[in-house]
């Protein structure tokens, strides 16, 4: 007997400004990496062939410079991170980053203890609308380990460490629910949105982030929040708010008709 919750996925935040600030970003990157290759010593790889790990070298020193140092260290897992399946060493290594921020917490780090402890892997996907999403997974014979996170594959190649953390403690609040039985679909006492989106279980879920990232940057959020981190600074607006104001935001932002597109 296989028991599934499928929960529902972060959506991606607005596309509106998005291009804008990709192209921002992206020459944050050539101008901060080219000053670094002049500054530091770096030696640009001899062949054309090698110009993907240029770049991939060259956005993670976009991203120590551009981005604001969170006010607690990463701590690294020891261990071996559970993937879904085999993955490249730059996505790997993106996932290291956020696992280590995500355990800076002590939240975070129960969390992640918990994915580990059951076997929950985490992967990576091509979503056209949500962020990520994660689906639980009880079987006689694997208890909880057929569970995973998916997290969109763009999000995991372009975002800092510090929103990859935040999803990742999201979507392992899902899954901790469900271990736990006290999610909503073992409640059955929750507002199902016109989508299908259980929204008590979306608040629960978003105030482990908002808390995260308060964690991360204090109650005035990151500074020079430039994309994604935006969002996040956004929801720890409303969350600060009060649980009414929190609701209702989370409320009108989990009733896209979109959400769960390309999912299952």
């Amino acid at each position: 007997m296989i028991s599934p919750l499928a929960q529902p996925p972060i959506p991606k935040p607005a596309r509106r400004n998005r291009l804008g600030r990709f192209i921002l970003i992206l020459f944050l990157v050539a101008a901060v990496a080219a000053g670094s290759v002049l500054s530091q010593g770096v030696t640009p790889p001899g062949r054309s062939g090698d110009a993907l790990a240029l770049v991939e070298s060259a956005w993670d020193v976009a991203l120590s410079k551009v981005g604001e140092t969170p006010n607690l260290a990463p701590n690294p897992w020891p261990g071996e991170i559970i993937f879904c399946e085999p993955l490249p060493e730059s996505q790997r290594r993106a996932f290291a980053d956020g696992v280590a921020l995500m355990r800076s917490t002590e939240n975070g780090a129960a969390l992640f203890q918990m994915l580990q402890d059951e076997g929950v892997c985490i992967g990576v996907e091509d979503l056209p609308y949500n962020s990520a999403y994660a689906t639980s997974r009880w079987t006689p014979g694997n208890g909880w380990a057929e569970s995973e996170i998916r997290i969109d594959t763009s999000y995991v190649t372009f975002l800092y460490p510090d929103v990859l953390a935040a999803i990742l403690v999201h979507e392992a609040t899902h899954i901790e629910r469900a271990i736990t039985r006290t999610s909503c679909y073992y409640a059955d006492a929750c507002t199902v949105l016109p989508n299908g989106v259980y929204l008590e279980e979306e608040v629960v879920a978003h105030s482990a982030e908002a808390e995260f990232w308060i964690a991360l940057f204090g109650r005035d959020g990151k500074d020079r929040a430039l994309a994604n981190d935006h969002a996040e600074n956004q929801l720890k607006a409303f969350y600060l708010q009060g649980p009414d104001a929190f609701l209702e935001f989370v409320r009108e932002m989990r009733s896209d008709s979109r959400e769960g597109d390309g999912i299952g």
